[in-house]
């Protein structure tokens, strides 16, 4: 019995320091939750959150190699976990590991398939693979699943960019402003986008509509004299 109460104390307590990183971690104070994560970790080495949290702390210091020994030791405590899968991609993207990266998301989206930042992430790869079919297929799964965010709206335009399909392009640009409507940089990349599908008049005026705006008025103002002299 009174083993049973120091077990339950030790539970307790590495509960505890593990609450404290998390608070230190929202502050952005990296170091203190590492501390308050290990101290954790050296009392209960088989909670797999624990080792995801300090991962996570270390994802967000960028100490990579840090983070993806933890996420590792996160999935070999608990490996049906997506999110552990889809941390684990991420800090291997990041150090362009992307087959690796790659087979860290296909095992997110098998574990779950709903998540739209899988997709998103796995698209990120085969974009920056420059396989944009791929691509733009996970981007459409993302934007179906989660059509508010207008980041991933945008990364699917870009891969319609690449691949020349403009119009489908437009349809993006568009929805994207609905959700930002003073997006400037989007109002940009659809001027740009209707000198490419010869809607010149178009683009100036929505170029005009934000020159006033702009950081840089002169920039705006070179690109509608281009236009008008019928550059790309």
């Amino acid at each position: 019995m009174a083993n049973d109460f120091i077990l339950q104390d030790k539970t307790e307590q590495a509960d505890d320091y593990n609450e404290r990183g998390i608070s230190y971690f929202n502050l952005m104070k990296y170091p203190e939750a590492i501390q308050q994560f290990t101290k954790a970790i050296k009392i209960n080495g088989k909670d797999p959150d624990y080792y995801f949290n300090r991962g996570l702390t270390y994802y967000s210091m960028k100490m990579l190699e840090q983070s993806i020994s933890d996420y590792k030791k996160a999935i070999e405590l608990f490996g049906e976990h997506s999110d552990y899968h889809n941390a684990l991609g991420s800090a291997l993207e990041d150090l362009g590991k992307m087959d690796e990266a790659m087979a860290e998301f296909n095992e997110a989206i098998k574990i779950e398939n709903d998540v739209p930042d899988y997709y998103y992430n796995r698209g990120n790869v085969f974009w920056k693979l420059k396989n944009y079919d791929e691509a733009l297929k996970d981007y459409s799964r993302a934007v179906d699943l989660n059509s508010a965010d207008q980041i991933f709206i945008y990364k699917r335009y870009q891969a319609y960019m690449e691949l020349k399909n403009y119009e489908k392009a437009l349809l993006d640009i568009d929805s994207a402003l609905k959700l930002v409507p003073e997006g400037y940089l989007y109002k940009m990349e659809k001027a740009n986008l209707l000198v490419k599908l010869s809607r010149r008049n178009e683009a100036i005026e929505i170029l005009e509509s934000i020159k006033d705006k702009a950081p840089d008025a002169t920039v705006i103002q070179d690109r509608i004299d281009e236009i008008r002299a019928n550059k790309p």
